[in-house]
């Protein structure tokens, strides 16, 4: 909700990663960035299409291998090709018909990503041409004409001189289909969410009762409905050639999110006093741009290159009407839960993102095959939106510490600045030298560092009043500090009262959270034979935080490996790593600068109690910050196991075990998967695949709760000892019986298997996937203590399994008419299951207590069928 100082901050949607366009069939050079891949869901590798295949594909030796060993794949017989009188030789092919969908084809877990409606289907189409002569070339594709998930393609240029590329896609992404709306559409020009039939801020009556049956009631009679959005992105390139050393690039996109999704309100203070989730519009802009130079003379290479990234919400503020009656905070006096009757968001602000990179080698042949790398980079983020209203209420009638509340938070004249100022810079270096100094050795050494400045400030304090802090949730509820009203909003005179603010936990002024990062890396490569290899790295990471619980961490790392492409029946790499993070002491409470305690000192007196001057008991460990020992193994095994089949064998095991941690991440926080899989190819003819993955993880977390008071003088607490006896484990707040613990363990299975047959007459080709997977939740705790009334079989063990399965399966039949006509029959079967306590009970009783409720019901198990005939025409 609308807070006192609504600092909107850069961490969403700027500096988006360099888009570059889309990359078609043409092979002039290897695709860059995102989007190289276009595709949908019927053709997930761009263009799905059932080849015949060229027996003589594989060249002279059937059944080649790439350098680790597996096999390659069988090349496609060669298109028929027509020339034009001008010299241009071409081919292409369109694939058009229509598909039938059945089953639960509004299931949000279907329609996630692709988009499958009965109805005629122009599935992909694909257009090469080429001019020997003038080395001029064109390569266009797309797919999905019309459709949610379509995408386009186009490349032109001239070969080894310049080049260009347009491309355009669209993803649709459904986040549920079960949502139970209580407003009308929302008017995205101007943010506003009206509700339908329902009173805004709850019955007239303002019994909280009354409400949640008229809500009960309402949904009774609303139906499901689909909450998502469709993102479409399209942009050009250019590649230009300048000369033989040089080359220029350029590249621009434009994406577009735009729909809605599930977001969720709570009014009444911090804790909630009415809770539910509302449709967020969304309409975002993000506009990418590129520009770089390129130089290589053999011995130098040189990129320079300017990035942007500009975000832009053409939503800036979102009000909805509240259909609840809520429970104001006790520190927000007079006013009634009826006077509540809209909220706002200030929504994610525009931002922009630059960087300027440059990169620079040189090979030095002379000096031991040296190779020096050096890289620079700098950039800058900047988002200074115009801050809004701490609320959109009145709050007539009202008071706050004993001042007034009317109409002085609902006005920009409560902010201490009216927009947001926030900038970021980073600025990063990175050296490298590779050395060959023996024939069988080699050596490289990199130093990198990393730095962010953040350079955003923002004090929480209303001119109007002269309150430090903010009002929480649209004014439902506040944490200020009014007894420094006399000093205004000046921060010395305010220290200078000499007085104990009523919460010291209250923020009143943003983090400005920035770090440097340095690494340093030394390796080796040694050539045990001519095809093995065995390579050693030492690296050590430090880090320097600023307003974190540990300023200093440093890891220091060993890292082995081995490789051996030797073996007649295949190749074998093993890979073992394992670091330490150790760091400075650890300081539980570094925020203190940031908070109302910054304004005056505790009561210290026997008898004081000074609970609310600690946060966080000093066993707390933050797993980004705690001490860390990290093991990973890795091994891969290629076999060549006949002639015509190859079998991989890969396992990954990572383990991070926390020994100093006693509240937060504990023990061992591990995860290990293994994978076999089998290729068989033994002609053009027929070919097979098959896979199966097991996955095993496991983490431990464990908290305390915390008590209400620690009083000086009791159970050794002085005024010299109190910051640490009140925080430590085992003291007046954090008694040793309030520890719980909780452990999660979650399992995988992943099975696949595929393949393709010529029957001569026509092709068959299968693919299935299936996937299952269970968490386990397990708690420990003192249920004498922490169970209260509640039966410990649910608050403890009682949660359920969280289990997903699902099955896909595609059935493709190509039977060929001619040379250039054939007609394709496709089926699709998808199947999937899911068991999610978080919703169990939700579709029944959406409205279980007074100001809760739920309008989304939840993932739900779906069945879906997908029948399509396609023709198929090649020129």
């Amino acid at each position: 909700m609308t807070t006192t100082f609504r600092l909107k901050l850069l961490t969403c949607c700027v500096g988006a990663a360099l888009a570059q366009t889309a990359a078609v069939t043409v092979q002039a050079d290897s695709a860059v960035g995102v989007d190289t891949m276009l595709g949908n869901a019927l053709n997930p590798t761009t263009l799905n299409r059932i080849d015949v295949l060229d027996p003589e594909g594989l060249d002279v030796k059937l059944h080649s291998r790439t350098p680790t060993g597996q096999l390659y794949d069988w090349d496609p017989l060669p298109k028929e090709q027509s020339t034009t009188s001008s010299g241009w030789v071409y081919s292409g092919s369109i694939e058009v018909g229509g598909i039938v969908v059945s089953g639960d084809e509004d299931n949000a877990w279907f329609r996630k990503y692709k988009d499958l409606d009965t109805g005629l289907y122009l599935n992909n189409f694909e257009f090469q041409a080429h001019n020997p002569d003038s080395a001029g070339y064109l390569e266009a594709l797309g797919g999905g004409l019309g459709y949610d998930d379509q995408f386009y393609g186009l490349e032109f240029g001239r070969y080894n001189d310049w080049r260009g590329k347009v491309f355009y896609n669209e993803t649709p992404h459904v986040f549920t289909s079960r949502y139970r709306s209580l407003w009308t559409d929302t008017d995205t020009d101007s943010g506003y969410l009206y509700l339908k039939d329902l009173p805004a801020g709850g019955d007239p009556s303002g019994d909280a009762a009354t409400t949640r049956a008229n809500i009960a009631s309402e949904l009774d009679q609303t139906g499901f409905s689909e909450l998502g959005i469709v993102r479409q992105k399209g942009g050009l390139s250019l590649d230009k050639r300048l000369n033989d050393r040089w080359q220029f690039l350029a590249t621009y996109s434009k994406e577009n999110r735009e729909g809605s999704r599930p977001f969720g309100v709570i009014f009444g203070g911090g804790g909630g006093g009415g809770d539910i989730e509302i449709p967020e519009p969304i309409d975002y802009d993000t506009h990418d741009l590129y520009a770089g130079l390129r130089y290589d003379d053999g011995v130098n290479n040189l990129n320079l290159g300017v990035t942007a990234s500009l975000f832009r919400n053409n939503i800036d503020t979102f009000t909805f009407e509240n259909p609840l009656t809520i429970s104001v905070n006790n520190a927000v006096a007079g006013v009634p839960a009826t006077a509540f009757t809209t909220g706002t968001f200030d929504l994610y602000p525009d931002n922009d993102y630059w960087n300027v990179k440059g990169e620079y080698a040189r090979s030095m042949p002379e000096f031991w095959q040296a190779r020096f790398t050096a890289l620079a980079s700098f950039s800058w983020l900047r988002q200074d939106d115009d801050l809004i209203a701490p609320t959109s209420n009145s709050l007539t009638g009202g008071s706050i510490g004993g001042i007034p509340t009317d109409d002085v938070w609902n006005t920009t004249a409560a902010l201490s600045q009216q927009s947001a100022d926030a900038a970021i810079d980073t600025m990063l270096f990175d050296v490298g030298l590779s050395l060959r100094p023996v024939d069988k050795l080699d050596v490289k050494g990199k130093i990198r560092y990393y730095e962010t400045d953040n350079d955003t400030e923002y004090w929480a304090c209303n001119p109007l009043t002269g309150q430090w802090g903010m009002l929480i949730n649209d004014g439902s509820g506040a944490d200020l500090e009014s007894a420094y009203a006399a000093a205004g909003c000046d921060l010395a005179a305010a220290r200078a009262l000499g007085l104990t603010p009523s919460n010291p936990a209250n923020p009143i002024r943003n983090i400005p959270f920035d770090y440097s990062q340095t690494n340093y890396v030394l390796g080796g490569d040694y050539r045990l034979t001519p095809g093995s290899t065995l390579n050693l790295t030492l690296e050590r990471e430090e880090y320097d935080r600023n307003h974190r619980e540990r300023e200093e961490t440093w890891e220091n790392m060993v890292k082995l490996g081995y490789v051996n492409r030797g073996f007649d029946f295949g190749t074998l790499r093993l890979s073992a790593d394992y670091g330490e993070r150790r760091g400075d002491d650890y300081v539980t409470n570094p925020y203190q600068a940031f908070r109302a305690a910054s304004l005056g000192e505790p009561d210290t007196s026997d008898g004081a109690n000074v609970r609310t001057w600690i946060n966080e008991t000093t066993a707390m460990r933050k797993f980004d910050l705690a001490d860390r020992n990290r093991l990973n193994l890795n091994g891969r095994l290629n076999l060549i196991a006949t002639e015509a089949t190859d079998v991989g064998l890969t396992l990954n095991y990572r383990d991070d075990e926390y020994p100093n941690s006693d509240i937060g991440r504990t023990d061992h926080d591990y995860r290990a998967t293994g994978t076999i899989d089998v290729n068989f190819q033994p002609s053009d003819k027929l070919g097979l695949y098959g896979f199966y993955t097991y996955q095993q993880g496991h983490m431990e977390q464990t908290g305390v709760e915390s008590n209400t008071t620690c009083i000086i003088g009791v159970d050794g607490v002085t005024e010299d000892n109190w910051e640490t006896e009140c925080a430590k484990l085992g003291g007046q707040i954090y008694d040793l019986v309030d520890i719980w613990n909780t452990e999660s363990d979650d399992r995988y299975h992943v099975f696949g298997l595929g393949g393709r047959y010529d029957f001569g007459r026509f092709i068959v080709k299968l693919d299935y996937s299936f996937i299952t997977g269970v968490t386990e939740y397990s708690y420990d705790y003192n249920a004498s203590v922490l169970g209260g009334a509640e039966d410990p079989a649910q608050v403890g063990n009682g949660f359920s399994d969280l289990e997903t399965t699902q099955h896909i399966l595609d059935l493709n039949l190509l039977y060929p008419i001619s040379k250039s006509l054939a007609i394709r029959g496709l089926y699709r079967y998808e199947y999937g299951k899911i068991d999610d306590w978080h919703y169990d009970g939700v579709e029944g009783n959406p409205a279980p207590t007074n100001n809760t409720v739920y309008l989304d019901s939840g993932p739900e198990d779906y069945h879906d069928h997908v029948v399509g005939l396609f023709v198929q025409l090649s020129f």
